[in-house]
């Protein structure tokens, strides 16, 4: 098998890319949801760029975080790389968002013990496990990424974490009894977004191990079709082929498929230019997009609601660019810097055995 000479980098510039058109995607669809019923009609029956964005997200999760993991074997400099890039941000968008409530610029809860306890549960990224609401609505995925981060690390500890078909058929196993069999028979409904999520993480560790010369191509193509598979089976079950009137929400199953199916397709195309050399605008906003997602949310709760629908698109859109290079340049960058030195300091102390 030939091992791509891209793989030996540390940095792939085509998952920037990805990244890059994945966060602006959901950014398109969060903005212009309410600015003209055209648009959530057509997002929610035909297709969904959030959607769409967050499967594209999820399969470079597992194209990239287990290699994060096995480039030096080293749990602890694993988990503290993915504690700074990860929560200071996210604690910081919601501080922000404390801010905005406070301020009145939005309704909010008053401030009971039970909102107090929400908010508390909120900075573990876990909140969606135990059934309480997000402070900030997008982070509903960063707990779900905790959970592959768990996952991830028992099996790189159990030496089943390069077993490919292993790994997949047991994940894809697990993820059709409970997103198909059990709503489909038992009446049992898990999130319909399982499927989707679950099916992208798989399919990008097995592109990723195709790319690093460990499985044939035909082998990784193959987990990656039955990975979408599940998915579309999943979104028959759930969804319905008519819009939901309790769950304005809710996609239908053409949007769902088409969006998931458009994710996949996307990362494919963009693996097969990996050599490509991408607009800097591009990925410019891969490298912010971390940012642009959590703090976009926070630019539609301070433009004023009572602005024409359509001109509110501007200001937010703005905002949220800026509040992306704000929170990469002055939160990101030192968090990561910082981390770097934890782990050179720690790797000093303790070098990490061969």
């Amino acid at each position: 098998m030939e091992s791509s000479k891209a793989a030996k980098s540390d940095r792939w510039l085509f998952l920037d890319a990805i990244r890059g058109f994945a966060a602006f995607a959901v950014v398109i669809q969060h903005i212009f949801w309410f600015a003209d019923p055209h648009f959530e009609t057509f997002f929610a029956t035909v297709w969904s760029p959030g959607r769409f964005g967050v499967v594209a997200f999820f399969i470079v999760s597992g194209f990239i975080v287990p290699r994060s993991l096995e480039v030096k074997g080293d749990i602890k400099a694993f988990w503290t790389s993915r504690f700074y890039r990860l929560f200071p941000p996210y604690w910081v968008s919601l501080a922000a968002i404390a801010l905005v409530w406070a301020a009145g610029l939005i309704w909010h809860p008053a401030l009971t013990k039970k909102v107090l306890v929400q908010w508390v549960v909120n900075l573990t990224m876990l909140q969606g496990f135990v059934k309480m609401p997000d402070i900030n609505p997008v982070a509903w995925t960063l707990g779900i990424e905790m959970a592959f981060y768990g996952a991830i690390t028992l099996a790189f500890i159990q030496g089943y974490l390069r077993k490919s078909w292993a790994i997949s058929i047991t994940l894809l196993s697990l993820l059709l009894v409970a997103s198909i069999v059990l709503p489909w028979v038992a009446h049992i409904r898990f999130p319909a977004g399982a499927a989707a999520v679950g099916g992208s993480i798989i399919a990008g560790l097995a592109l990723f191990r195709h790319f690093n010369g460990e499985i044939k191509k035909v082998e990784a193509l193959a987990i990656t079709l039955l990975c979408l598979l599940v998915t579309v089976l999943s979104s028959l079950v759930n969804y319905s082929a008519t819009r939901s009137t309790t769950d304005i929400l809710q996609p239908t199953q053409l949007a769902a498929i088409s969006s998931v199916v458009t994710g996949y397709a996307f990362f494919l195309g963009a693996l097969v230019l990996k050599d490509a050399k991408f607009p800097q605008p591009v990925l410019w906003f891969g490298k912010v997009s971390y940012s642009l997602y959590l703090f976009h949310p926070i630019a539609g709760m301070i433009v004023p609601e009572s602005l024409n629908p359509m001109v509110r698109v501007v200001p937010e859109l703005g905002l949220s660019i800026l509040f992306a290079w704000l929170g990469f340049r002055y939160i990101e960058t030192p968090c990561m810097a910082m981390m770097k030195r934890v782990v050179s300091r720690r790797e000093k102390a303790e070098p990490v055995a061969a």
